[in-house]
């Protein structure tokens, strides 16, 4: 079997597990599902030769060896996740895992590693009871005294998804690893987004996974009956949040960066019928950027949008921010490893910015750390239709081993 063969037959075996009945896949985090998931990739490992463990938490870790001279620099870390949104897609996550693997199988084949190479499989990413759970109990940044009071949206806590799967909750703090011993962290991944294939390109490097904020808004009016109150005596809070939204909107477009998003994702009516004037809308929203500063001086500006908006129309606002998370650039030198292994392999990368977090946001605040994309197909992700055609799989599989070797010859030397 070639080594495409070998990767595409680990990805459809995975596949196999945690399909949902109603389509799509279904592998939420420590559920039987996602736990039968770890369990092949920590044999598919072994089989390849390589020693491998759960840690406290539940990642999965798989490592060959360097055989260098003592003084080598800490091991070359390749991540992602093998838990899924319930009806997502076969891509998301997995794919990094797998590539992951090959890469460290064929090193394992070749006999010339120069330093450690570790494969994790991190738990719950998705966020079942939070998001980035593993790798952040992996980087020692998960506050562990507030553990006991993760639950999902069904109910279930994490100190007892974790006690079904066979793991200890109060030993959790024993998956931090010294981030010292990490000499770099690499992640594969489906952009997610429509721009790779948009420009007909099969690779992208990562520039920096945008930071955020989020906001909390509520605009407070009177409730009134429909049919008596005049519309111009009205203080109808959802007539000034339609207003807001769509010149929040225009606010993110008219802004200097082309990177910023800004999305209204929360919408709550009260009393939300028919035939009553709103009293109340509460409303969330997001603001996205590579760029600290237009994330800040964007967030800024719809708080004063929203007051302006709320005096128009009468109505009172509350504004508050309720979560706040700063860019993470990824490291210049890896993205150089990266970006040299495609060329040489005759592709030209795209640089671009990932809206997405992922694990590498959680590893890239600590390690030096990089991400390579690969396109989505119509953008899709999270959902039965994400879908990544092969050929730019293989090749993205050829430069991270590519990069890899680079980068363990380089850390060998310097």
């Amino acid at each position: 079997m070639n080594e495409a063969a070998a990767l595409r037959a680990d990805f459809e075996a995975l596949a196999e597990i945690g399909r949902h009945p109603e389509g799509g896949w279904a592998r939420p985090a420590y559920s039987p599902a996602d736990c039968a998931a770890h369990d092949w990739f920590l044999n598919r490992a072994r089989a390849a030769g390589l020693a491998a463990r759960y840690d406290a938490f539940g990642n999965a870790v798989a490592r060959l060896e360097g055989n260098a001279a003592t003084g080598a620099r800490g091991a070359i870390v390749l991540g992602s996740h093998l838990d899924t949104v319930v009806k997502g897609g076969a891509f998301d996550g997995a794919l990094g895992v797998l590539v992951g693997l090959e890469v460290a199988r064929r090193l394992a084949a070749s006999g010339v590693v120069g330093c450690p190479v570790e494969v994790v499989a991190f738990r719950d990413e998705e966020g079942r009871f939070g998001p980035f759970n593993g790798s952040r109990a992996f980087a020692g940044t998960l506050p562990l005294e507030t553990l006991d009071k993760l639950r999902a949206a069904d109910g279930v806590s994490l100190v007892d998804a974790m006690r079904i799967a066979g793991f200890d909750p109060a030993a959790a703090a024993q998956a931090a690893r010294d981030m010292g011993g990490i000499a770099a962290y690499l992640e594969l991944h489906i952009e997610q987004g429509p721009v790779l294939e948009q420009a007909a390109l099969p690779l992208g490097i990562v520039s920096a996974i945008a930071g955020q904020e989020r906001l909390s808004l509520r605009f407070v009016g009177q409730t009134d009956h429909a049919g008596t109150t005049p519309m111009d005596l009205r203080r109808d809070a959802f007539a000034a949040t339609a207003r807001f939204a769509d010149r929040f909107r225009n606010l993110v477009l008219e802004d200097q960066s082309r990177t910023l998003r800004g999305t209204v994702g929360i919408v709550n009516l009260t009393p939300n019928q028919g035939n009553v004037v709103p009293g109340e809308v509460r409303l969330g929203l997001e603001i996205r950027d590579i760029d600290e500063a237009a994330v800040e001086r964007t967030a800024r500006a719809t708080e004063m949008l929203a007051a302006e908006v709320a005096g128009e129309f009468g109505v009172d606002l509350k504004s508050r921010s309720v979560y706040r998370e700063a860019p993470v650039p990824m490291d210049g030198r890896l993205r150089a490893a990266l970006e040299t292994s495609a060329r040489e392999l005759g592709a030209v990368p795209m640089l671009l910015p990932s809206g997405a977090n992922h694990d590498a946001g959680v590893m890239g605040r600590l390690v030096p750390s990089a991400m390579l994309f690969v396109p989505s197909r119509g953008g899709r992700s999270h959902c039965p239709e994400e879908h990544t055609d092969w050929p730019p799989i293989v090749l993205a599989t050829d430069v991270l081993e590519a990069a890899v070797r680079r980068l363990a010859a380089d850390f060998n030397s310097g």
